[in-house]
């Protein structure tokens, strides 16, 4: 038995692993190919998820300043922000340093839906 040789005929090496390199960009052009064959998936999945990770626009209102103002200027330090948009009168207390703007994207109130919901 000894004096058997085995040797593989035709067969083909074994291939290098990819680097991760080569899997982002393999990933990435299939993402962009699926996006192009399904532009109704795409076009439900920003309506979705736009509102849900980046908001929906609310436009300034009113402000109250924590501190009184004289002359012409603005207010430095605002106690709270009004903001009127999708879900109604939003109020924001901004941080210490933290300005009122006059368009503002904020993020859907989950809380607020469902207690609307459980009212009806």
């Amino acid at each position: 038995m000894s004096m058997l040789k085995v040797e593989v005929m035709g067969g083909k090496p074994p291939k290098k692993p990819e680097g991760w390199i080569a899997r982002l960009r393999r990933a990435l052009q299939s993402m962009a190919l699926a996006a192009i064959q399904r532009p109704k998936t795409v076009m439900l999945a920003t309506i979705v998820g736009f509102p849900l990770l980046i908001g929906t626009p609310h436009v300034g209102g009113d402000y109250q300043c924590s501190h009184a103002v004289w002359g012409y200027g603005a207010c430095q330090a605002p106690l709270w922000c009004e903001y009127y948009g999708v879900q109604g009168r939003r109020v924001i207390w901004p941080d210490s340093g933290e300005h009122c703007h006059l368009f503002k994207f904020m993020t859907l109130d989950v809380v607020m839906l469902i207690e609307g919901l459980r009212d009806e």
